[in-house]
């Protein structure tokens, strides 16, 4: 029995999409998926075309929205394991900002023509994504380039392009084998006689073969000829392993501080350069104003004085005061002290900072925050859901942040880029440390978040594609997750497992190489945006065009 039309193009063609982008996806290992992944839904979107002739682009829309979905839903589920509400408004958002790109496409390809349509859908989606990483509802995590995350050696070359070479790679393959299956798939309608695909030549499928296997033949040829460049310089990194629900947050902060220095003191020489906690790793706020006289500071010095040549970075939560409200910023609160109505402003942060022997500490501040979690985006728009939001570092409410992504720099000159949680997520963003004079990347971040899932292994995954992009050798402390320490041609070394008290060692090497991509930046994704615009006011140009000469062949 044939199913009815609504089973199969409002839920069978786009589930199948949503299933194969998602088995694409890491940490699963069938990336090679992601080049048939949105071919049903260009398919469902003709036949939807075809047999509906009523409202026909909300239809469109409605199998659209419903794949797109579904496959956020299975790739990304986990951040509702912080905030059900919260992540849910996620998912459901994030997908429909996914739409906007089909929606143009259909009106490029209706004014336009087919032919242009389908580039404009390449170059809608790239702007999608470039402008998806600059506002406050950003999202990164399903850009397309970070698809290879999984299989790293296939994209090398993301040292000169980023991973907006891989969203345009993976699209214009998608729409090759569309255009080849057309002539298959429509027979009703839908003949080659109606139809010409755009190679018209006998062998599209080898041309298809060789733009997949070209690409990944030169990038195992770089990753054959790449090696490690840089001073060596001993790291420690450790994993305390404090769950964020049950223990983070609630066992006293010295008992945690006093098994941090326990695991750290492990693997402590006279050799080791630096000592890496993870996000938030001293759970009591500091105020940024009395740093050096904080108990907790001081006990790290206790035994980090040891240690003539040692700089520790660690994460903490931290206050800045005000003296008055002149002084505060946009994101200041305020605190009345209850028996003498004193108030005073302060800023909160989430923050890394640097100590050594010297008795100056410096700091960088977080900023690229967590929308709803570290940041309520457009608060006019969204303040109703404030109450479900959770702070990833235990301070509530907007966190502040800094204009310029500073490196912290020990006294030997090695400058450090502390790329905290979320900010390890945005490729450009990061380049920004090693233009500023970054010689090597730590990521501190706290997954215990999502839990054991697929969220804490995309997140150091998505580490291996920042050693490509910027030749860095990396060290990953997490509180919980994955500890590791990366090479620069991207490969993971010493990874820990989920849920275990971890502490390693290992000798990297930091550098002041600055590759095409750290200079340049998500140049293709500008592009992508002028093509976008381009072609978009093309379409509403012909738009007025054809509307102009219909009205004119009314005249009498």
């Amino acid at each position: 029995m044939r199913l009815p039309a609504s089973v199969r193009y409002f839920f069978l063609l786009p589930a199948l999409s949503a299933l194969l982008l998602w088995l694409a996806w890491p940490p699963l290992p069938f990336t090679l998926l992601i080049f048939t992944g949105f071919i049903p839904l260009l398919i469902n979107q003709q036949k939807i075309a075809e047999i509906y002739k009523v409202k026909t682009g909300l239809k469109i829309w409605i199998a659209d929205y419903i794949g797109l979905l579904i496959w956020n839903i299975c790739t990304t589920w986990w951040v509702c394991n912080s905030t059900v509400v919260g992540g849910a408004f996620a998912i459901l958002t994030n997908a429909l900002l996914m739409t906007i790109p089909f929606i143009l496409f259909r009106y490029t390809k209706k004014y336009a023509g087919e032919r242009l349509g389908f580039i404009s859908l390449v170059v809608y989606w790239m702007a999608f994504e470039y402008l998806h990483l600059r506002w406050e509802l950003t999202w990164p995590w399903l850009t397309l380039g970070n698809v290879f995350a999984y299989n790293h050696t296939w994209v090398q070359w993301y040292a000169y392009t980023g991973v907006f070479a891989g969203t345009l790679w993976i699209w214009v393959v998608n729409i090759l084998i569309y255009d080849v299956l057309k002539p298959f798939v429509f027979k009703n309608g839908y003949s080659e006689k109606k139809h010409s695909p755009f190679f018209k030549t006998y062998t599209p499928l080898l041309f298809i073969l060789l733009l997949i296997v070209v690409p990944i033949i030169c990038s195992k040829q770089i990753y054959k000829n790449q090696k490690d460049q840089g001073e060596p310089i001993n790291v420690t990194v450790v994993q305390p392993n404090f769950n964020p629900f049950t223990e983070k947050f609630s066992i006293p902060y010295d008992q945690q501080m006093k098994k941090m220095l326990s695991l750290s003191v492990q693997k402590l020489t006279d050799t080791t350069d630096y000592l890496v906690w993870p996000e938030t790793a001293i759970p009591n706020a500091i105020w940024l104003n009395d740093l050096d006289r904080t108990k907790s500071i001081r006990m790290i010095r206790s035994v980090t004085d040891s240690f003539p040549d040692l700089t520790t970075i660690i994460g903490i939560n931290a206050f800045e005061r005000y003296l008055t409200e002149e002084a505060s910023t946009v994101t200041s609160r305020q605190l009345i002290n209850d028996r003498t109505h004193d108030t005073i402003w302060f800023d909160a942060y989430n923050t890394s900072i640097q100590i050594d022997t010297g008795k100056n500490i410096a700091y960088y501040h977080k900023s690229k925050l967590v929308p709803g979690a570290e940041r309520m985006p457009y608060p006019g728009v969204f303040r109703f859901l404030e109450f479900f939001t959770l702070e990833l570092g235990g301070i509530s409410g907007t966190l502040a942040t800094q204009d310029e992504r500073t490196p912290l720099c020990n006294k030997n000159g090695i400058c450090v880029a502390t790329a905290i949680c979320y900010e390890s997520v945005f490729g450009e963003y990061v380049t920004r440390y090693v233009r500023n004079g970054a010689n090597v990347i730590f990521i501190i971040t706290n997954d215990g978040w999502w839990g054991n899932t697929d969220g804490h292994r995309q997140h150091y995954m998505y580490a291996k594609l920042r050693a490509i992009e910027t030749r860095k050798s990396i060290a990953r402390s997490a509180n919980t997750g994955t500890s590791c320490f990366i090479n620069q041609r991207g490969d993971v070394d010493m990874e820990t497992d989920w849920e275990t008290d971890a502490v390693l060692n290992k000798t990297i090497l930091a550098n002041d190489i600055k590759t095409f991509y750290t200079r340049h930046g998500d140049y293709i994704g500008k592009i992508g945006c002028w093509f976008a615009g381009a072609l978009f006011l093309y379409s509403l140009f012909n738009k007025y065009i054809r509307k102009r000469n219909l009205d004119n062949e009314k005249l009498p």
